[in-house]
């Protein structure tokens, strides 16, 4: 077998990287060569067109092994060898395996996600019902649990019927092998003689009726020998007469059996027409069996077709359907070839068929592989088309890929594709299944979730709230917060009310309104998670259409919900487009509407932000509430930090100093002695010092009154003495 390679042991020894001499020992038999020496010039002579059978492989091996045996140290040797082989392809399918489990797993929690999300709904909708509808409930579980009762008897009888009609086949077939031997006896004890002569008689018969027979007597004969349970004849007679009559012949055959009921003998005979007869007369066939109305016969032989022929049969029988006007035919024939065939025969067989005019055909027949293949052969397809070139067809490939799979598998061929280094197929993938439905696009961004692609699914919730309408926008919003998705569901409000129009802004608040959970829950958590610079245009947006009561929302949310530092710079950023919210007459408003106490969070941030005119304009209202909500606002200033100051003076030296000037001395007094019952020294020894500088000796008198007006000064002359003292 070395010598039929036609090269040197020295030029053979350089090409598999060994040792001349040590080629040359195997060869001369001196040394027992390893089974990867001996595989290696079976492979040589595979490459040079001058394989050896398997029998001499088989041979070969079992030399080598009684080599071994022989020596043993060589044998261990090449045991070990082999069950390292073994098991290095155990753990190839392991591992396949585990990526084909993780697949699925993949796809099974992405779905049990949604199904969570649905269910969640689903239980609401239940609810809402049980209260609407109580009675009918009842009535409904009932019907629903004797349907249940009802079904659970059906399959048991189903599982039954099935388990003795396999039962009555297997019967049926033992009794038609024991009505045959009968026969045979039969006519073997009423003529023994005579049998051997009338069985060359009855194939003599066939054979002059496959020659010679019209085709009403062959479909007589061939219920006869139905009728005699010679079925394997009649149909090895019906594939005869199929391989050597005119096609006309062999239509009208194929329709006198199907309309006798003879149906199993013709559809027997198709593979074998199609292995013998030209794609000419194939094409022919089909013809006559579409006009016949035979449509199971027809698919049956495109059936065969797809198996059977080579790529370029399949590309001239496609060629030549189409021009018989059978375009359907023409595409289903393609399709299933594209979808079945080994992926290395695709290529070619679109190879043959370009520059025909079929390029609508084709891009049909893409639409069957990209809906069967697997997202793996998807790729290495593409691939083979973009190196031949073919990139109308890959484009048709990507399109049908898009629209019709599933959007996890839309999602992981995108990435196969990047990963493949076909980026810009990839993108086109991703373009195209954008254009789907809702649902679909729902499914597409929880499949990039869960492949931790989070940036592409909010690039593809971005470019549906652009360029969808505003009724598509609602359900999606509406749909994420139901599935649970509750931050891109506010990402996705925050994006819509940025960029949709004033028109469209309010037909989707209204829709919003009239979906669950509603528009104002759905702007707390918005504005729960929005950047600054988005929440203020939001507001800003929002006031600008005249929908104050949702930008009140945003606003107080914000405000509140917010660390300080945020909410500064969402004021900042609000002051500067000019909103009314930052403005005295909503801030005195604020002031005089709601409790002191509430005010804190706005006040921290104003200060924070150093808008010290709108903070100054609201501690000046604040500073005529009762002490009493003073002193729980400053309590709570100091719960939340005062660290957060305006200009150089902490909010709550604001509020004593304005207090100490506005307002009258028994108010100041009493707000001293509260705060100090609060717990608050440092804002009562502000005050003090504040009051006391603006009010002077007025206020002392009066605080060291109101502090020892209960006191017993036991030092004064008063406290002593029992008698009225002398008036002089």
């Amino acid at each position: 077998m070395f010598l039929a390679l036609g090269v040197s042991v020295r030029r053979y020894a350089a090409r598999r990287h060994m040792d001349p001499s040590t080629v040359t020992r195997y060869l001369g038999g001196e040394r027992v060569p390893p089974w990867d020496f001996v595989a290696g010039v079976l492979a040589d002579l595979r490459e040079a067109d001058s394989p050896v059978t398997f029998e001499a492989e088989t041979g070969l091996r079992s030399l080598h092994r009684k080599a071994l045996e022989c020596h043993r140290s060589d044998n261990e040797k090449q045991t070990l060898q082999d069950r390292l082989a073994e098991a290095d392809e155990e753990t190839r399918r392991i591992r396949t395996r585990q990526r084909a489990l993780e697949e699925a797993l993949m796809d099974r929690t992405q779905r049990l996600a949604e199904a969570h999300g649905r269910c969640r709904q689903l239980q609401v909708d239940l609810e809402e019902q049980r209260l609407a509808h109580r009675g009918d409930l009842e009535l409904w579980q009932s019907e629903f649990d004797e349907l249940e009762s009802e079904c659970g008897d059906l399959e048991q009888q189903v599982l039954y019927l099935r388990e003795a009609l396999a039962v009555a086949r297997a019967e049926l077939i033992a009794a038609e092998e024991q009505c045959h031997h009968l026969e045979v006896q039969l006519e073997q004890a009423q003529d023994p003689e005579v049998e051997p002569a009338g069985r060359i008689s009855l194939m003599a018969v066939l054979e002059e009726t496959d020659r010679s027979a019209s085709v009403a007597e062959l479909i007589t004969v061939v219920a006869d020998l139905e009728s005699r349970t010679q079925r394997a004849m009649a149909s090895e007679l019906v594939a005869s007469v199929s391989r050597s009559r005119e096609v006309q012949e062999v239509a009208v055959l194929l329709a006198g059996l199907q309309n006798a009921g003879l149906h199993a003998h013709a559809e027997a005979a198709l593979p074998a027409l199609v292995m013998t007869r030209s794609v000419e007369e194939t094409c022919a066939l089909i013809v006559h069996l579409y006009h016949a109305g035979l449509e199971e016969h027809l698919v049956q032989l495109l059936r065969a077709s797809v198996q059977l022929h080579t790529p370029r049969d399949m590309a001239v029988l496609v060629r030549s359907l189409h021009a018989s006007g059978l375009r359907e035919h023409a595409v289903t024939l393609l399709g299933a070839a594209c979808a079945a065939r080994p992926l290395p025969d695709v290529v070619p067989m679109l190879t043959w068929l370009a520059g025909t005019g079929l390029d609508a055909t084709v891009a049909s027949a893409m639409e069957a592989a990209a809906t069967e293949r697997t997202v793996h052969d998807l790729v290495a397809l593409s691939c083979s088309l973009t190196e031949a070139g073919m990139h109308p067809v890959k484009s048709a490939l990507h399109t049908a890929a898009a629209t019709r799979r599933s959007a996890y598998d839309v999602a992981a061929l995108a990435e196969a594709l990047a990963r493949a280094g076909l980026h810009q197929d990839g993108e086109n993938v991703f373009r195209a299944t954008q254009n789907q439905t809702i649902g679909h696009l729902l499914a597409l961004v929880s499949a990039l979730q869960a492949m931790g692609r989070h940036h592409v699914a909010t690039a593809v919730v971005n470019h549906a709230i652009a360029s969808r309408p505003t009724a598509d926008t609602r359900v999606l919003i509406t749909d994420m917060h139901a599935m649970g998705r509750h931050q891109q569901a506010s990402e996705a409000l925050i994006t819509a009310l940025q960029s949709v129009s004033s028109t469209d802004l309010l037909h989707l608040l209204d829709g919003l309104d009239g979906a669950h959970p509603g528009t104002k829950v759905l702007l707390e958590r918005a504005a729960q998670t929005a950047g600054y610079k988005e929440a203020a245009a939001v507001v800003a947006g929002l006031e600008k259409n005249g929908l104050v009561e949702h930008a009140r929302t945003v606003f107080t949310c914000t405000v509140r919900g917010r660390p300080t530092g945020h909410a500064a710079w969402f004021l900042i950023h609000l002051n500067q487009a000019g909103s009314a919210f930052t403005g005295s007459g909503f801030l005195v408003a604020q002031a005089q509407s709601g409790p002191p106490a509430g005010m804190a969070p706005l006040l921290l941030a104003l200060g924070a932000a150093g808008l010290h005119e709108e903070l100054a304009c609201l501690v000046r209202e604040l500073a005529y509430r009762d002490a009493e909500e003073i002193v729980l606002l400053l309590k709570q200033l100091e719960r939340l930090g005062s660290a957060a100051g305006a200009g150089r003076e902490p909010v709550s030296d604001q509020i004593t100093n304005m207090t100490a000037v506005a307002r009258s001395v028994p108010y100041q007094v009493v707000m001293v002695l509260a705060l100090e019952a609060a717990g608050l020294p440092g804002s009562a020894a502000a005050l003090v010092s504040a009051a006391t500088a603006s009010k002077g000796r007025s206020f002392t008198d009066a605080l060291r009154k109101e502090r020892f007006k209960h006191h017993q000064r036991v030092f004064s002359r008063a406290f002593w003495q029992r008698t009225e003292p002398r008036v002089e």
